[in-house]
């Protein structure tokens, strides 16, 4: 378990600059160490539950996260990720991470693209400024889009964050590093329902799962302060070639 550590380490410093998770990485590579999809799973969300934590407050000490926003896309996410944690053992979890490494690699494809906000203002729209910058939020599209991801998410065992940062920079117009940051919060209460209601269903390896929590927090609490160090370009390119090697590295473990 500590070289299982020490791996979970060193992946969740770079992930927690981009305010991410990495159920993504977590998943498979508990899988390639001989634990069950189910037990991975709950570990993986029990990880993201506790670095998710230590990235909001970090972030919210630097003054990087929109609460009001974040408040709003928490209660979408984590009623989805709480249903989709709760019946995950009766869903095809082939077929389940098919369709998020396809929205992944979608979302890699716009994120990448010079031109990437799309400037949509039908029906109601989220006026907010916040950390100096100003974005509308079209809520009849983000809200129903982020419950989905969440419900996907929760059964896949991951936070959603590959599609969330994603959805709420091209849609919502919201500044990247505001919306790495804002999505920590969404981390935290998405990794938090959807391993409540996976516990309700399957057992819980308590040992396993705060052992490993242990080593992801510290490097969430090294990667999120680092953050900020980083110029907004680079985190793009960053989190566009992490999220690409999430989608390939879940389509092999299909197949394997």
């Amino acid at each position: 378990m500590i070289a299982l550590g020490i791996v979970l380490f060193f992946i969740t410093i770079v992930l927690s600059m981009l305010g991410k998770g990495g159920g993504e990485f977590f998943v498979p590579i508990f899988l390639a160490y001989g634990i069950s999809y189910q037990q991975a799973a709950s570990a993986s969300l029990f990880i993201l539950m506790v670095s998710g934590l230590i990235m909001m407050l970090v972030y919210h000490k630097k003054a990087l996260i929109d609460w009001y926003t974040g408040t709003i896309m928490i209660l979408s996410v984590a009623s989805g990720s709480f249903l989709g944690g709760f019946i995950s053992a009766k869903i095809s979890v082939v077929l389940l991470k098919i369709i998020f490494s396809t929205l992944l690699l979608l979302s890699a494809f716009f994120i990448s693209r010079k031109k990437r906000n799309l400037n949509i203002k039908f029906g109601p729209v989220l006026r907010r400024k916040c950390c100096d910058h100003e974005y509308d939020i079209p809520l009849i599209i983000v809200i129903p889009t982020v419950f989905v991801i969440g419900f996907i998410a929760g059964m896949v065992g991951i936070s959603g964050g590959g599609l969330i940062v994603p959805l709420l920079i091209i849609i919502g117009n919201m500044p990247m590093r505001l919306a790495f940051a804002t999505n920590s919060m969404m981390v935290l209460f998405s990794a938090t329902t959807g391993f409540i209601g996976r516990g309700l269903s399957v057992g819980i390896d308590w040992k396993f799962n705060i052992t490993m929590a242990t080593f992801a927090a510290l490097g969430s609490l090294i990667g999120s302060h680092f953050s900020t160090k980083v110029k907004t370009e680079n985190l793009k390119k960053i989190f566009v070639y992490v999220i690409l090697f999430a989608a390939v590295w879940m389509i092999i473990k299909i197949f394997i």
